[in-house]
């Protein structure tokens, strides 16, 4: 295996199998979601008017997902910080202002560790029941220190990333080569147009908003029927070397 990963490359090909490794769960909660799916998209507008959550199927609970928060491939590591796995059902959540982000804090492996990569399961409401084709929607990815200090800042339409047939998918994000020393945070902003997937249940305690106007972060919850709050785990995950 050390053949096989040691010319630069090929490094393409180290990105191709993490990514099938890390997104083999995705596939299947895609399947299971189309499955259950109504004879109508998801809508957003329905997702705003009704306390900004919405709880989708489960995927298939006979497909297992590597639960530690390292998983290598050949010298590429994914680290995920949720604790979900494909017995769990999800929920769909839209940010709560226009000027905030949906956020994940990390640690790397090690330090000058490279961020190559952002992951990234969303929906913008469209899928192929639709009698329209979808609307064009920004978004952006930042990457932020262990202080929130801007170090990349990423945007571009929803279409390549999160337009899918079945509503929702793990969308994979190339970064350029970020080098990494010490904790930090990937910042989604949906704008309010695309909702993120959310884990209701078993929460790490590493998902976040920031409101970037003030500069500040707050614990990643979502609202309950009787007006109280429940913390969540975001589906962001990364990788690099």
């Amino acid at each position: 295996m050390d053949e096989l990963y040691s010319t630069p490359g090929e490094s393409n090909l180290r990105r191709i199998l993490l990514i099938i490794a890390m997104l083999c769960f995705a596939a299947i909660c895609s399947n299971s979601m189309a499955a259950n799916q109504p004879t109508k998209a998801i809508g957003l507008n329905q997702l705003k008017s009704s306390n900004s959550s919405l709880n989708v199927p489960a995927a298939n609970p006979q497909v297992k997902v590597a639960s530690s928060q390292q998983a290598p491939q050949g010298n590429i590591v994914g680290l995920k910080q949720d604790s979900w796995s494909s017995g769990m059902s999800l929920n769909l959540a839209i940010s709560p202002t226009y000027g905030s982000a949906q956020v994940v804090k990390f640690s790397p492996p090690n330090p000058g560790w490279k961020l190559e990569d952002v992951l990234v399961m969303a929906t913008d409401g469209w899928n192929s029941t639709s009698n329209q084709l979808p609307k064009l929607l920004p978004f952006v990815i930042e990457i932020r220190d262990a202080n929130l200090k801007l170090l990349y800042h990423f945007s571009d339409t929803q279409l390549p990333y999160f337009t899918n047939a079945t509503s929702i998918r793990m969308a994979v994000i190339e970064m350029p080569e970020l080098t990494i020393n010490g904790d930090f945070f990937v910042c989604f902003y949906g704008y309010r147009s695309l909702a993120i997937a959310a884990q209701p249940s078993n929460a790490t305690g590493n998902s976040y908003y920031f409101d970037k106007l003030t500069g500040q972060i707050f614990p990643g919850n979502l609202p309950t029927r009787n007006n109280q709050s429940i913390p969540v785990n975001w589906l962001i995950r990364v990788a690099g070397r």
